[in-house]
């Protein structure tokens, strides 16, 4: 280990440096850092002098100490250090070998120096650092991925401004550094052990840091969780899978995998059982067991590992140690397993992993076949969410809240039917595909390719719809007359394929909306969204009261749809979905039924502000307006008042 003399500053090696006490230098280096190669050198620590006179002449004249070397020095000899290792000139880069043992060496040299200083040339001297506007908070010492290891490894921790003053240490500036960092300031004063923290929790921490070299994001990280690996610049993103390799052959905590968009907690029910075909291609880089980048920890901070014994109890399996075999494919492994769908070509289940998160709900992949391979154990991760109108993302996990033994977990069954499926995981074997770098990655072949039979698909999961009437369409239809119809506070909810709902309106022309969520069409282009219709009847008997005549029902413009046609028993009346019916293909999201002389005009918006009951819903926000006869003539109103009191008198006669 190369040190700098404080008074000297020259680099001397020494083979023990645990036998003196030095102090370290953690910064955010600039483009015009002093090296190791402009560094005067001298011999080990008992030897000769490597050079006479005229060396140190030269090295006087040539190698003179950058200001940084020269400020740094200076404090560490104010504090009483002899040695200060910095890492801009005290490891020789040229030479890879020396390079690779410093990098994985470094984590250890910052945990036994006797101090660290943190130099955060971004910050002036003087200001409060606990003000919400601090220069200290929004320092670029913050976001860099090699200074996170140097906050948390050394037990003593000082932070100078850019002139050199001391803002505090680092115990003092704890519970401020914990805000700005989200690490537990525990674990910043050494008072919890790292080993305490779950592997998803620490790269959440170096979610938002960024590295010179991307390799550096997987290296910067080692000291961290204990592991050791060659150093190969040059390997691109492969650095941070090996990392992650390395990782789980040491450690059993599954939450490593348990990162990347996850459905916030679905043990409500916001799935149907049937998962849908679609011919979407992949998202490739988050399909895979392993993460690409630390980035995609960052939601991971409050997930925790648990014991395999609780984890089997609370699944009702049996209590294994998992194991992880590196194939071609992926990583081969063993996980608890629940099938929720199963289509004519690809396979989908939840895969619990034994971490939780801060509600106790447990973490479950989403796992699906290759279309080729469905009847195999290979296995991809995630699938994409339909989320009306709007571009469906790639989830891959869940968090769920497992039911009581006498409940039933809903994900996995129609919420319509009365019965649902218990939780029932078994034991199976699979092939994860682990990175995109697998050999034996499959391309998923698009619907346009000639030599494919029938188009390749993926699966995804369709939530239920909210309808909630507008407060505005309300009000004005009381003004005009209209008797409030009974609409639950939450709206309408539609929970599967096949679901209607409908509201009368009775008034001066008397209406009722109809609405309905279809079954998909997979024989026409296949779209991500619920199939959402809606229509409109009016109702004949208060007209034909006030003597305007009885009319046709209104209910679309088009022939019936042969594909719906068949649910003809299962919509109200006579009321069957069309094309001209989905609100998904009504253009500026609003349609209008009825004849001249009265309409009444559906407007879908969506997303709307209403709150959905529950987080996955599509809320769809309905402004129903009339216009026809009576809206254009004040008397009407009165006029179907006067006919309304009429026939209750002479019914009651």
């Amino acid at each position: 280990m190369w040190l700098l003399h404080t008074e000297k500053i020259q680099l001397r090696w020494l083979s023990s440096p645990d036998e003196v006490s030095y102090a370290a230098l953690s910064h955010v280096w600039s483009d015009d850092e002093q090296t190791f190669q402009d560094t005067p050198h001298v011999a080990a620590l008992n030897g000769s002098l490597a050079g006479g006179a005229l060396r140190k002449a030269r090295d006087r004249a040539f190698r003179r100490p950058s200001l940084k070397i020269r400020k740094a020095c200076a404090r560490a000899r104010h504090d009483g250090f002899r040695w200060l290792w910095i890492d801009t000139c005290c490891i020789d880069k040229t030479n890879s070998t020396e390079l690779s043992e410093a990098i994985n060496s470094m984590y250890v040299w910052y945990r036994t120096a006797a101090m660290c200083y943190a130099y955060l040339d971004d910050v002036p001297s003087g200001e409060d650092p606990h003000a919400p506007n601090s220069a200290f908070r929004a320092s670029r010492w913050f976001k860099r991925g090699w200074t996170l290891q140097e906050l948390i490894a050394p037990a003593s921790v000082i932070f100078l401004s850019q002139d050199w003053v001391v803002i505090g240490p680092k115990w003092r500036l704890a519970p401020l550094l914990e805000k700005v960092t989200g690490i537990d300031r525990r674990v910043l004063t050494h008072k919890r052990p790292l080993d305490d923290v779950s592997i998803a929790c620490r790269m959440s921490w170096a979610a938002g840091r960024k590295t010179r070299r991307v390799e550096d994001e997987a290296y910067s990280l080692m000291g961290l969780f204990g592991v050791y690996m060659p150093t190969i610049y040059g390997e691109g993103k492969h650095a941070f899978v090996r990392l992650q390799e390395e990782i789980i052959k040491k450690s059993p905590d599954q939450s490593i995998f348990a990162w990347g968009r996850t459905l916030d907690d679905h043990g409500t029910g916001t799935f149907v059982e049937t998962a849908q075909e679609h011919d979407y291609a992949p998202s490739t880089h988050l399909e895979t067991l392993l993460a690409p980048s630390p980035a995609e920890f960052v939601s991971c901070a409050d997930i925790s590992p648990i014991s395999r014994w609780d984890f089997a109890e609370r699944l009702g399996i049996q209590e294994t140690v998992p194991e992880y075999t590196d194939t071609s494919f992926g990583i081969r492994t063993t996980l608890p397993m629940v099938s929720i769908a199963h289509t004519s070509s690809v396979d989908a289940a939840l895969a619990f992993l034994a971490c939780e998160d801060g509600k106790g709900r447990l973490v479950a992949l989403y796992l699906r076949s290759h279309p080729r391979l469905s009847a195999s154990s290979k296995y991809f991760v995630g699938g994409y969410i339909a989320c009306g109108g709007r571009r469906n993302h790639y989830y891959r996990a869940t968090r769920l809240r497992l039911p009581l033994p006498q409940e039933h977990l809903s994900p996995y069954h129609r919420l319509s039917s009365k019965h649902g499926l218990s939780v029932e995981p078994s034991l199976r074997e699979v092939h994860v595909h682990s990175h995109p770098d697998s050999s034996e990655r499959l391309r998923l072949p698009r619907a346009r390719d000639s030599n494919s039979s029938a188009p390749s698909s993926m699966v995804f999961f369709e939530p239920p719809c909210t309808i909630v009437p507008s407060e505005r369409c309300i009000k004005r239809l009381r003004k005009m007359g209209y008797v409030d119809p009974k609409i639950p506070d939450g709206g309408f909810r539609l929970q599967i394929p096949g679901d209607y709902r409908s509201v009368s309106f009775l008034g001066p022309v008397s209406f009722t909306v109809h609405i309905g969520v279809c079954p998909l069409d997979l024989s026409s282009t296949p779209t991500q969204t619920s199939q959402l219709w809606a229509s409109v009847r009016f109702d004949t008997e208060v007209d034909d009261l006030l003597g305007t005549g009885a009319e046709a029902r209104t209910i679309g413009r088009s022939d019936l749809n042969g594909a719906t046609a068949s649910r003809k028993a299962d919509i109200a009346g006579d009321i069957i979905p069309d094309e001209s019916m989905l609100v998904q293909t009504w253009k500026n999201g609003f349609e209008t039924f009825g004849s001249r002389g009265k309409q009444v005009r559906l407007t879908f918006s969506y997303p709307c502000s209403y709150p959905a009951e529950h987080s996955m819903a599509e809320v769809y926000e309905l402004d129903i307006r009339y216009e026809g006869y009576y809206s254009q003539h004040s008397g009407g109103v009165e006029l179907w008042r006067k006919a309304g009191t009429a026939t209750t008198a002479s019914s009651a006669g």
